[in-house]
């Protein structure tokens, strides 16, 4: 049996269909005040993600049983990744300037967003009152939820902008009643999981006013960061084959 010197922690847990429901097992999850995600179910096991496998150092996962054998349940565990020290900052040497988040000096503002499922099983939810925008970057490879009222609204000409705008709604861009570009600047982002889809509400190429909604899976799951993980005020999808065209998110 290979042994850690490093403390491990639960990535998932894996229940025998043979002896566990997915009712029984959520149960159970719940009893023992662990994540009870979306299930996912393979030929021989009920498996609930605790973490995504990116949190934890490769060649270190293994599986165990929980409690005797003939109970049906295994974990499987591994090293998590080193997480930065947040009093390492304070060792800097004085005269050097602390960086910000990478973060696109404008965004676009294109829809409303609704829902972001993550690969983890939690869901980040938005109201739809229009309090919330989603945006991408002017070359549309990057998708930013943010609030409207939190963000500066920036009046600038930018054809790269404009395009990807009237591409994605199917609306000529008026300076006047759209607030296209957006600035925000979140103090740090921080990494939570990665998307498997998102749910938006456009009311693009269709009358003004007139909203359907959309749902994007997507075939490479993107990086998820928040500006605050208990309650995101920005939110980012980088990563995977992002690309915003004229049919909607695709990718």
């Amino acid at each position: 049996m290979t042994r850690f010197s490093k403390s491990t922690e639960v990535q998932s847990f894996l229940f025998d269909k043979q002896k566990w429901s997915v009712t029984a097992a959520k149960k159970w999850l719940s009893e023992h005040n662990k994540k009870v995600p979306k299930v996912d179910t393979t030929s021989e096991y009920h498996r609930f993600r605790q973490a995504p496998p990116f949190q934890f150092q490769k060649g270190t996962f293994r599986t165990i049983p929980i409690g005797a054998k003939s109970k049906g349940i295994k974990a499987v565990i591994a090293v998590p990744r080193l997480r930065k020290n947040p009093e390492s900052k304070k060792r800097n040497p004085p005269n050097k300037k602390s960086s910000r988040p990478w973060l696109p000096a404008t965004l676009v503002d294109l829809a409303d967003p609704i829902s972001v499922d993550l690969e983890d099983g939690r869901q980040l939810k938005f109201p739809r009152s229009g309090k919330w925008a989603m945006c991408c970057n002017r070359s549309g490879t990057e998708i930013w939820i943010l609030s409207r009222q939190d963000s500066t609204r920036v009046k600038a000409t930018d054809e790269q902008a404009e395009n990807l705008f009237e591409k994605f709604t199917g609306f000529e861009h008026d300076q006047e009643n759209n607030a296209l570009m957006v600035q925000v600047a979140p103090k740090k982002m921080e990494r939570i999981s990665r998307a498997m889809n998102i749910v938006y509400r456009s009311d693009k190429f269709s009358r003004p006013g007139k909203t359907s909604d959309y749902i994007h899976p997507f075939k490479i799951y993107p990086v998820v960061s928040v500006d605050n993980e208990t309650k995101p005020t920005i939110v980012a999808l980088r990563g995977g084959q992002i690309k915003i065209k004229k049919e909607g998110v695709t990718g």
